[in-house]
């Protein structure tokens, strides 16, 4: 009998065509997927699944991978499954061998998986990279001994909230729901509904605010009847879930209107978790969304949390939460936290030491080597945004803003990871590389001896 290592290799297919003979191997997405536990992945991931039940799932390594190109490159999930189909490089990364020309799955089982891994499988994307950062060079070793701090607001896939809107389609799903069970109404006032949001947007146009509130009081008046109608024909216990979670809705819409106090108040119908949150700036007064708490390294800026937050907390009250998440993803306690003016009263915690700028003129600085970089967590956020998905969130609930955040995390420190792979891959697109040759090149053509400049050249 052979022996089973010296047996010969199956016959390939022909008809196929196969990654490994049309890629580069020194490609950066090549190494990068060289350098990824994913044995780790399927161990971590692959309990979740049922191996004797149902359908065969489909590769781990596949699930992950998609998510990361989602994050790495901003794109959505069709636009990955399509891209993918494109790119070879894409499917090699992905665990594929032969070139695939259909898709591999459907968008619905990218947010299923999503939703299967939760804030912890997230978390678990976020200590790779940074392990792959450790591994690559990206992070230094001392690097993690000084850590930045700094909150964000990611908006929320919302319409603007007006009350005028906001009642008008709890207004038209309350009765669409209602007469589903069978009730029966003796006006419900949906006929004259777009005309009356009409009328409050011309108004507010015209600044004619008393106008504006004359129409908005009779829609709400209009919303409490309908409210009352369901209330004497059902009780609490005959009305279906879907009903009374609606009604609960309009009547919060009814006491927050006009009352300023109440909080929390009802920003979204479908995304009731949502908050306002006013950041300042001249651009945007309001942000209607959740916010964000980011901890990066003040040397490199590379991501070490990114979670998000439920309603609006004080930024100082967020900072032992962020160290204990750090300590999980790195297995080290940053020993100086720099923080702004907005974390004032947290420097009494024992986790680590908070050093707030700018706190009093001469004292309260920062860490005295790295006093100057708590800026640095600015273009972090801005990068997160702008090439990254933290500009708005599509993912449905709280859970999805939790899972969303740490995501946009795990793609900005894998494109630190791609940058520094094709440095040390290919030199020719570092600028310290291009600068050194064109040195060289200059002190060649600035030889006096033209012979021995010629045999320079030529030996180039």
């Amino acid at each position: 009998m052979i022996p089973r290592d010296k047996r010969q290799a199956p016959q390939r297919d022909l008809l196929e065509t196969y990654l490994e003979g049309i890629l580069n191997t020194r490609h950066e997405l090549v190494q990068l997927g060289k350098r990824i536990d994913w044995s780790a992945c399927e161990q971590h991931f692959g309990q979740l699944y049922a191996v004797q039940a149902g359908r065969p799932g489909l590769p781990i390594r596949l699930h992950v991978g998609l998510q990361l190109l989602k994050h790495m490159y901003a794109l959505s999930d069709r636009d990955v499954l399509d891209r993918w189909v494109e790119n070879p490089y894409w499917q090699h990364f992905c665990g594929e061998v032969i070139f695939q020309h259909r898709l591999p799955m459907d968008e619905t089982t990218m947010m299923r998986f999503r939703h299967r891994i939760g804030e912890n499988g997230a978390c678990e994307l976020l200590k790779m990279s940074i392990a792959l950062g450790q591994d690559t060079g990206v992070i230094a070793p001392e690097s993690l001994k000084v850590a930045v701090i700094d909150t964000t607001v990611m908006p929320k896939a919302i319409a603007y909230p007006s009350d005028a809107r906001l009642a008008g389609r709890c207004h038209r799903q309350l009765v669409a729901l209602a007469k589903d069970e069978g009730i029966k109404f003796r006006q419900t006032f949906c006929k004259g509904l777009p005309g009356m949001v009409w009328q409050v947007g011309r108004y507010a146009h015209a600044r004619q605010f008393k106008r504006m509130h004359k129409v908005l009081r009779q829609m709400h008046r209009n919303l409490g009847k309908v409210c009352e109608a369901i209330v004497d024909q059902r009780t609490i216990e005959q009305r279906s879930e879907r009903l009374n979670h609606k009604l609960h809705q309009a009547l919060r819409l009814l006491n927050q209107y006009g009352d300023r106090t109440v909080k929390p108040r009802l920003y979204s119908l479908h995304e009731p978790e949502v908050v306002c949150i006013a950041k300042g700036k001249a651009r945007t007064r309001y942000e209607f969304g959740s916010k964000v708490s980011v901890v990066t390294t003040a040397k490199e800026g590379f991501v070490l949390d990114c979670q998000a937050l439920a309603g609006n907390p004080y930024d100082g009250h967020t900072v032992d939460t962020a160290l204990k998440r750090v300590l999980l993803h790195t297995s080290k306690m940053p020993e100086h936290l720099l923080a702004d003016c907005g974390y004032r009263g947290s420097e009494g915690t024992f986790l680590s030491k908070i050093h707030i700028t700018g706190k009093r003129r001469g004292r309260g600085k920062a860490h005295p080597d790295q006093q100057h970089r708590r800026n640095s967590i600015e273009p972090i956020i801005g990068h997160l945004k702008s090439d990254g998905l933290m500009f708005r969130n599509f993912l449905r609930g709280f859970t999805g803003d939790k899972i969303h955040a740490v995501l946009c995390g795990v793609g900005l420190n894998l494109r630190k990871v791609l940058r520094k792979l094709a440095e040390l891959l290919w030199p020719y697109k570092n600028e310290r590389y291009l600068r050194l040759m064109l040195a060289i090149l200059w002190s060649i053509l600035a030889l006096p001896d033209e012979s021995t400049k010629t045999g320079e050249l030529l030996a180039i």
